[in-house]
């Protein structure tokens, strides 16, 4: 959180709410940044995800990492498979899928995680890109 103004801005890392239940393909954060009257996460102002701060060679760092960690999850259980029938289970096993087009500025990008490897992958990346996010959150909340 920094004041902005009569304002703050408030920085949090929001864990999804629907994490593999069953164990396969893990979960994922987002990091997103808010404006508002006081200072917490759950405030009304403008607000921008990580990515959305991003031109295309940092969205396309992203998705290179978010690949990797979708590379690296085992195949799927056959206990899992097993238990999931037509749509449902299609969903799930595309979340094996990597990204195979460039992320756009549009795109709501949460970052995939499985164990501690994928975390340290994001935690090498994310500050790197840290400075061009946050010059464009300067720019687009002041």
């Amino acid at each position: 959180m920094r004041p902005s103004g009569e304002q703050f801005i408030v920085c949090w890392v929001q864990p999804s709410r629907h994490p593999d239940a069953l164990g396969w393909y893990g979960t994922s954060f987002t990091i997103e940044f808010r404006r508002g009257a006081r200072a917490a996460v759950a405030v009304n102002g403008p607000a921008f995800r990580f990515c959305r701060l991003l031109d295309d060679d940092g969205r396309e760092q992203v998705r290179r990492v978010q690949n990797a960690i979708i590379r690296r999850i085992p195949p799927v259980p056959a206990r899992v498979a097993g238990q999931l029938t037509g749509p449902t289970l299609d969903w799930y096993l595309s979340q094996g899928h990597e990204v195979t087009t460039p992320y756009t500025p549009a795109h709501d990008v949460w970052f995939r995680h499985r164990d501690a490897q994928d975390l340290a992958d994001w935690f090498e990346l994310l500050p790197a890109l840290l400075p061009t996010a946050l010059s464009e959150l300067r720019q687009r909340l002041g």
